[in-house]
């Protein structure tokens, strides 16, 4: 089980490294977590080097204020009062026309300009330039207020005077010359507009001259009512001629459908039926007028044609009777020209004649239709250029005008000289010198010394990578913490058992398994001899001794014959686990063998194999313990034993193993992949054995 990067506890084989997902992430970021910590480590800083708060602050406050008394003398600060006032000319609203107050900002630097400090100077005939008198000289004024003080500091109270009053006069003038400029560069700009305006007037009428000339205009709204006028009288002329045309042609129709119908001779077959016929023919004519008068749907019309229809019955019925009874001598035929017929051919021809009329009044008025509705869209289409044209005329017009009178009241107002600054109060010599603020000095060297007093603290804290809590360890190096062991200390001893007894649970999913049928290899791999404890060691293994009931066997390193206990041969484990013999050695009564990184060692490190024999060597014991030398001696050797270890453990002293040795060796462990990697903090001041343990 180890932490992964949310702080949870994983199921799977604890590692270094929380897998593919710590693999993708940069090792800027990996780098950067070593300079995490619990928040009472800075507490702990600050508590350990507070004396620096109390010496720094004291130490530069001193210095300031000794700094501040020799580098300064005394100085005599005169002040100058000046107003700003309304004038009455501006409050009756004389001034001319444009002219805007002078701001604030330009009055106020304006009074250490260039011109005003140099005439200052040659005025006093003082004896250093402008840029000198410049910081000698400070203006000040309230936001809202338009009252001015003019300050001037010398070493001598009467030269201060002098210079604040001599300034004041010489801002005065100064100041009265830049609102001379700013009216005579008003008059210029109006000067210019005017001669705009008026250019763009004599454009403007030569525009609307052009362009009544080539439409043959007078006054366009005259010229547009007078051709609309026109085209409704010639449309309303239009529109009766085409009526009376349909009319005209629906007469002409039915007459010509009438003569077809009507004989152009009538044969009369007896005397006797002379004054019947002339009756039908009197009706008939009848008829043919109330055909010209009326519709074909009017009652009038209608029953002189039934009329016509009964009399011409009766008289076909009549012959017929006359042509039974009486004989043809009786009879006499008159054959004759018809009437009718002859005023059907009158009326059709006067018809045509009054179509023909009607033609070529439509097509004459057809024709000034055309002109005059093409004169009105060619006046719709100028009418708003035109319009245009009149406004800007007129805006031209009014704008010179009122141009012309703002040219003459600034000419008239350019002859006036006036100033809406005055002073108020002079400058008198001070009695009393200005104070040289040592105080606030002191105060600000105060400041710094706490500041750096601060910043010491807090880098020595910043750049302090030991361990020194669990968050070091499972935050910072992302391994899981097996243990906190606190020093052994008689008044703390139940701290010191209860953290090995910690250990133990802690690392139970790895101990639970213990058994002399598969033993387990537990590495303590150190970055230097020095970050772990021999008494440690073997408190731990005791301990699990104890609780486990277990055996085990300690391979301790051994660089030469000098590291061997005195006056003890030491037990060499080196030809096992190179096969020179068959059997291992036997611990001494210390429970230990030796491993010699001798020159064997660097030309054929172990492999994996000749290491995994050390558990077939020592069945009899449930737990081997091997002690790495440093790992800088041989770090290939170093990782392959942890490599094929249960259990990696990297021991480290509180306050003193770097988090930044550890991750070196987790890195180079990483390539390896070695897993099961824990870590335990020990030699923890008792003191802050509670915070750490948290």
């Amino acid at each position: 089980m180890i932490l992964t990067d949310n702080g949870d506890v994983s199921p799977v084989r604890p590692s270094t490294f929380d897998g593919g997902q710590d693999d993708s992430t940069p090792a800027i970021i990996r780098f950067s977590r070593l300079f995490k910590r619990d928040i009472w480590c800075w507490v702990n800083a600050v508590q350990k080097l507070w004396w620096l708060f109390v010496i720094f602050p004291f130490l530069f406050a001193c210095a300031m204020f000794f700094i501040r008394t020799m580098t300064t003398t005394n100085v005599y600060v005169a002040n100058c009062g000046m107003i700003r006032q309304s004038i009455s000319d501006n409050r009756n609203e004389i001034l001319p026309p444009g002219y805007v107050n002078i701001q604030k900002s330009v009055i106020m630097t304006l009074f250490k300009s260039r011109a005003v400090l140099e005439e200052t100077v040659k005025r006093l005939s003082l004896p250093y330039a402008a840029e000198q008198l410049y910081g000698n000289i400070n203006v000040k004024s309230e936001k809202n207020s338009d009252y001015y003080y003019v300050s001037a500091s010398s070493k001598d109270p009467t030269i201060a005077a002098t210079l604040a009053n001599t300034l004041a006069d010489v801002f005065i003038e100064e100041y009265k010359k830049l609102i001379r400029k700013n009216l005579e560069d008003l008059n210029d700009s109006y000067v210019r507009t005017q001669n705009d305006l008026e250019k763009q007037l004599e454009e403007q009428n030569e525009k609307l001259k052009t362009l009544s000339a080539e439409n043959n205009l007078t006054k366009i709204d005259s010229d547009i009512a007078f051709n609309n006028q026109r085209l409704l009288q010639v449309e309303d002329q239009l529109t009766r001629a085409s009526s009376s045309l349909d009319s005209s042609k629906q007469a002409l129709y039915e007459l010509q459908g009438e003569l077809a119908n009507t004989p152009e001779e009538v044969v009369t077959l007896r005397e006797k039926s002379m004054a019947a016929e002339d009756n039908i023919k009197n009706e008939e004519a009848i008829l043919t007028k109330y055909e010209q008068i009326y519709a074909r749907g009017n009652p009038i019309l209608i029953q002189q044609r039934e009329l016509v229809k009964k009399l011409k019955a009766e008289l076909a019925k009549a012959q017929e009777e006359e042509d039974l009874t009486d004989s043809d001598g009786n009879r006499k035929i008159v054959v004759s020209r018809n009437s009718a017929y002859t005023q059907i051919l009158v009326a059709i021809a006067a018809k045509r004649a009054e179509i023909t009329a009607l033609n070529n009044d439509i097509k004459l008025n057809n024709e000034i239709v055309v002109q005059l509705r093409a004169r009105r869209e060619l006046l719709a289409s100028i009418q708003p250029a035109i319009r245009q044209i009149e406004a800007d005329i007129a805006q031209y017009k009014e704008q010179i005008n009122k141009n012309k009178l703002q040219i003459v009241t600034i000419r008239n107002f350019l002859d006036r000289s006036f100033s809406d600054i005055t002073i108020q109060e002079l400058a008198k010599p001070p009695k009393v010198s200005l104070g040289r603020k040592r105080g606030v000095w002191a105060i600000i060297g105060f400041v710094l010394g706490s500041f750096i007093a601060i910043s010491i603290i807090f880098g020595c804290e910043f750049f302090n990578l030991t361990v020194r809590s669990n968050v070091d360890i499972e935050q910072a190096l992302r391994i899981k913490t097996l243990g906190l062991i606190p020093q052994l200390d008689q008044a703390h001893r139940a701290n010191y058992y209860s953290a090995l007894q910690t250990i133990l649970s802690n690392g139970e999913e790895y101990f639970s398994t213990l058994s002399p049928d598969h033993p387990l290899l537990v590495v303590f791999a150190p970055n230097r001899r020095s970050d772990l404890d021999e008494k440690i060691r073997e408190e731990f293994c005791e301990t699990l001794k104890i609780r486990l009931g277990c055996n085990y066997v300690v391979i301790s390193p051994l660089m030469s014959d000098d590291d061997a206990p005195a006056n003890q041969t030491p037990v060499l484990i080196n030809d096992y686990l190179y096969q020179f013999t068959d059997e291992a050695p036997k611990p001494d009564k210390d429970h230990r063998v030796f491993f010699k990184l001798d020159d064997l060692s660097f030309i054929s490190p172990l492999t994996g194999d000749q290491i995994q024999r050390i558990k077939t060597a020592y069945k009899s014991v449930s737990l081997v313990v091997w002690d790495l030398f440093d790992f800088e001696l041989h770090r290939q050797l170093f990782a392959e034993i942890a490599h094929n270890a249960d259990l990696t453990v990297i021991p480290m002293k509180y306050a003193q193993t770097s988090k930044l040795s550890v991750y070196r060796i987790l890195q180079f462990l990483k390539t390896f992949r070695v897993g099961n990697i824990v870590g335990f903090l020990y030699n923890i001041n008792n003191k802050h054995y509670s915070k750490v343990s948290l």
